[in-house]
């Protein structure tokens, strides 16, 4: 199991989606989102198609700002 699909399921089993998107929404998020084919990440999801998430996620997360948005998630639940 990567590590995205990990965080993934802690996310949803403590039910803190609704704090991911406080931050996903932020202007810092909202400027990766510009960075990231957000449908091309989509339909890689749908399908299950693990290397371009992987791909596409490593393209952001090499920024600053992805490692900075990775730090603020990970502050706000608790995993500093």
């Amino acid at each position: 199991m990567s590590d995205f699909e990990r965080m993934s399921k802690e996310l949803f089993k403590s039910k803190k989606a609704g704090e991911l998107n406080k931050v996903v929404n932020s202007a810092e998020g909202k400027k990766i989102g510009s960075m990231v084919d957000g449908n091309a990440l989509k339909k890689a999801v749908a399908e299950g198609d693990n290397e371009t998430v992987n791909r596409i996620l490593g393209q952001f997360l090499s920024t600053d700002e992805g490692k900075s948005l990775v730090k603020k998630i990970s502050e706000n639940f608790g995993n500093k």
